[in-house]
């Protein structure tokens, strides 16, 4: 079977999944939904996992845990005061363009004649 045509089965089954779980009414019992969501799941799994994309998407998640733990996380008070600074320039970006759409209304509402 040709790499594409696995792909799409997997994704058709997926959508299959999704649809079968919200359009299934519910008088057939409360589980029904949630089975054919995992069944549709469960079987585009299947069909990714038979392609040849499986394996090279495997490997790209070893390696992104690989530079994850490289990765040099800030402390504490590091992330508190960037968030404050982040915080302090939005109200400041904020009360700029605030005091700009007050110019602008006086311009528009003296050019238009008004008040």
């Amino acid at each position: 079977m040709s790499e594409k045509v696995k792909l799409y089965v997997a994704a058709s089954f997926a959508a299959l999944g999704v649809l079968a779980y919200f359009l299934v009414p519910l008088r057939f019992g409360a589980y029904v939904p949630s089975i054919a969501l995992i069944l549709g799941l469960l079987l585009a799994l299947l069909f990714f996992a038979w392609s040849e994309g499986a394996p090279a998407l495997v490997q790209f998640f070893r390696e992104s845990y690989v530079e994850l733990r490289k990765v040099v996380w800030p402390s504490r008070p590091e992330l508190l005061r960037s968030t404050a600074v982040i915080l302090g320039l939005i109200i400041v970006i904020a009360l700029f363009l605030w005091l700009v759409d007050l110019a602008l209304l006086a311009v528009v509402r003296f050019a238009l004649g008004g008040a």
